[in-house]
């Protein structure tokens, strides 16, 4: 099965080179740790003395919303080593900014899932455990870490209903590769019952809550610098006046916000209302920044603020790491990736402030947690798809326009987001104990690492 699986990768990959000459020759897009990414790894991740444990998070999400784990787990366990595998280079860039604090050259790029591959990458971190955040299912790194009795699990687990359906397809494939985690921490009863349907053995399936539910209480402790620095020559030039956030938008998002922003100032008492936009993915800043030109807004980018200047009509939030203490700021906060199909974005960071919340319909990625905001009064979702413009724009503009002028409306709206968030926090804790519970069973004389990764041991020749 895993060589007929490294077959198949392989394959993929020779068909995906004119793509990727394509991006590096016209778009002049270059291929971060591109050596790590074949097991190059840097001199700083080689393995010590002490246990290490290996999380993997794919991108900018999943990674910050570890902080509350690793801090909990770092607790218990100040001797061990933590490093930080991501996928993406935003997440990457996120890692490095956040984890600093738990070694030097402690984060690098996921591998890619060939047998000798990851077997280079174990050899050179030789993890104590490995923990996987969300949905991640590398069946070569699975198996390398099984025969090693490395034990991976699963933390903040999730199967999203867009994607149940395919990975039932594969399910005699998958329930091979199930059997060699050490367990699963679901976020819900729903995606507990989706991974054992789709093979995962339901003797090590948990349900443990939603960490990102935790994550914001931590962010909302560390964000005084990042509030500061935002507030001073970027968001306080024109403070007073109504402004939306609009978080982790996408291509085709931005244009329709400006449309909507354009009606609401129309609204006289409505008339200086502000648009802060930051685009999910950095790549996109110049052509976000190219976009509010051409629709004629003043603007102001957050690279180029300075005391003093004149209020704008558009803030660009063109940095990484500040959505989370932009929100503070908002009057009504957007979250995106929810107007287009692209399932959508956290909502917590914003809930966190208490603020008014509106999203569009795609929030797939989401489900559970959108549906409990919706019953309890905690979100707006407009109901326009992508295949509607104009009533996109004209929903949209209604529903901002709506809770800008209604303050009563609005702080109703923003306190049952919170106190949403304040009923679900505990994930953090039920899953630290889970980790560390296996983490401790490795730590006992006699069945440490010394013995899994003995000179003698034929798992690592």
């Amino acid at each position: 099965m895993y060589l007929l699986y490294s077959v198949v990768l392989v394959a993929w990959g020779i068909l995906l080179i004119p793509i990727a000459l394509y991006r590096l020759w016209f778009l002049k897009k270059r291929f971060p740790g591109l050596s790590q990414r074949f097991g190059r790894l840097p001199e700083l991740l080689k393995a010590d003395t002490r246990l290490t444990i290996w999380f993997h998070a794919c991108s900018v999400g999943e990674t910050l919303s570890l902080q509350p784990l690793v801090q909990a787990l770092h607790q218990r366990f100040p001797q061990a080593r933590f490093v930080f595998s991501t996928i993406t280079q935003t997440g990457q860039l996120m890692a490095i900014q956040h984890f600093k604090g738990y070694g030097e050259g402690n984060t690098f790029y996921f591998p890619i899932d060939l047998a000798s591959v990851v077997k280079r990458v174990l050899n050179w971190i030789r993890p104590a455990m490995i923990v996987i955040i969300d949905t991640e299912i590398w069946p070569n790194l699975i198996h390398q870490a099984q025969r090693r009795n490395i034990p991976v699990v699963l933390a903040n687990g999730r199967i999203s209903a867009s994607s149940f359906p395919y990975y039932r397809l594969a399910r005699p494939v998958l329930s091979r590769v199930f059997c060699q985690y050490k367990g699963f921490m679901m976020q819900s009863e729903e995606d507990a019952d989706r991974i054992a349907a789709i093979g995962a053995p339901q003797k090590k399936i948990l349900v443990t809550g939603n960490i990102k539910f935790d994550k914001n209480l931590f962010e909302k402790t560390e964000d005084g610098k990042d509030r500061q620095q935002l507030e001073s020559g970027f968001i306080e030039n024109g403070a007073g006046t109504p402004l939306i956030v609009a978080g982790s938008t996408h291509p085709g998002e931005e244009q329709i916000l400006m449309e909507a922003l354009r009606r609401v100032r129309q609204i006289p008492a409505l008339s200086e209302t502000r648009l802060l936009l930051a685009p999910r993915h950095p790549e996109r800043f110049g052509e976000v920044a190219e976009l509010i030109v051409r629709n004629r807004f003043s603007l102001r980018r957050r690279t180029e603020a300075a005391p003093n200047q004149d209020p704008a009509d558009i803030l660009l939030l063109d940095t990484l790491g500040e959505l989370a203490a932009a929100y503070r700021f908002a009057t009504v906060a957007f979250v995106g990736g929810s107007l287009v199909r692209r399932g959508g974005h956290s909502i917590m960071e914003p809930a966190l402030y208490s603020k008014a919340i509106v999203t569009g319909p795609s929030m797939e990625n989401f489900r559970a947690v959108i549906e409990e905001f919706r019953r309890n009064g905690g979100i707006r979702q407009i109901s326009a798809g992508p295949e509607a413009h104009d009533s996109q724009v004209e929903e949209l503009a209604q529903t901002f326009a709506e809770l800008l002028r209604d303050p009563q409306v609005r702080e109703t709206l923003g306190n049952n987001a919170f106190s949403i968030l304040e009923k679900n926090r505990g994930a953090t804790r039920v899953t630290a104990d889970q980790i560390a519970a296996i983490f401790e069973k490795i730590q006992t004389p006699g069945k440490g690492m010394a013995a899994l990764y003995s000179p003698e041991s034929v798992l690592f020749s």
